[in-house]
């Protein structure tokens, strides 16, 4: 009887010690905070959907731009100090740049994979370890917000906020690009220190930026990659069962994401609309000049950084249809 109870015992300290090892608690850094919208609107929901779909005891908390700048973000989380990372491959570009390609792409993250570029950006990040989970592609792409309608001299003479990889069509209409960080675009819109702002066209109804600028450019340019990707340490720590889980989940929630991008983005129009932002477009020699800059120019500053990964990429995406 002795025996048997402590049988019993071993066997239940055994189920406890498999439950402890098999939870996982991932701490996830966002480049942004609640105040965008496909934080709350987009995020979230795919943190859910993984946590719903592991069978393991997953669970992921967020912490955003306050605990860790945006641009300083990716060594913290592939040196392990948090598990995942919300963000865009233009925020990073000085660390890695193939990141930023996928904004240069047409085409959803179903033909990005059919085309290999997926999986060609996932091995070059899992070379500065970190894993690529998913990739929510809005695909309403970017625009410019700005001060003063344009005219026959685009941009010329303006001062334009802008990551790196907006600088090509920025300089191909005349502007001049100045990097800052999304929180600071408030201020230097009302201060006069930009005369615009490019930005994804999901974005300014949450940071009130209609109230600093007037008029929305067009047309819009390429797509919107917000890139999910996690610690390679913590990927390869997590059993064979739940790597599955989260990559079949990941697949279906990318293309979910495009259906919520699609609603953010009408949404967002009316809004801007109604607080009284107007269209002001350039002419069609212009827009044509914003369409090659954007596809060419994207991919030569990503090949600054990392040549032969890019053009593998640039190679891929001509070979698969998906090139701008």
């Amino acid at each position: 009887m002795e025996l048997r109870k402590k049988t019993v015992i071993a066997g239940i300290a055994s189920l406890l010690m498999t439950a402890t090892a098999s939870a996982q608690d991932l701490r996830l850094l966002s480049s942004w905070d609640r105040s965008y919208a496909p934080v709350g609107d987009v995020l979230v929901p795919f943190m859910k959907a993984l946590e719903d779909g592991t069978e393991g005891d997953l669970s992921i908390s967020m912490v955003g731009p306050e605990t860790v700048p945006p641009f300083e973000q990716l060594d913290p989380v592939s040196r392990g100090l948090f598990d995942m990372i919300y963000t865009n491959g233009a925020y990073h570009f000085n660390d890695i740049a193939v990141g930023m390609s996928l904004d240069a792409m047409d085409g959803d993250a179903g033909k990005l994979r059919e085309a290999g570029v997926w999986q060609a950006v996932d091995e070059e990040y899992q070379k500065i370890g970190l894993k690529l989970v998913a990739v929510l592609l809005d695909l309403n792409g970017y625009h410019i917000m700005l001060k003063e309608p344009v005219d026959d001299t685009g941009l010329e003479g303006r001062r334009v906020r802008g990551t790196p990889i907006y600088h090509p069509v920025i300089e191909a209409l005349g502007g001049a690009p100045v990097v800052l960080p999304g929180g600071e675009i408030y201020p230097a819109l009302e201060r006069g220190v930009v005369d615009g702002a490019a930005w994804p066209t999901v974005g300014a109804v949450g940071f009130k930026w209609y109230e600093v600028a007037d008029y929305l450019m067009r047309p819009t340019f390429g797509q919107v990659s917000h890139m999910v990707l996690m610690n390679l340490d913590t990927w390869n720590g997590l059993d064979e069962q739940t790597r599955s889980e989260i990559e079949a989940t990941a697949t279906s929630f990318e293309l979910e994401a495009n259906t919520l991008f699609d609603d953010l983005a009408a949404k967002e129009r009316e809004t801007l609309e109604a607080e009284g932002m107007q269209t002001t477009a350039v002419s069609d020699e212009m827009a044509e000049k914003i369409g090659k800059a954007w596809f060419t120019g994207t991919l030569d500053l990503a090949a600054t950084k990392n040549p032969e990964a890019t053009e593998k990429i640039r190679e891929l995406a001509t070979s698969g249809g998906v090139g701008g």
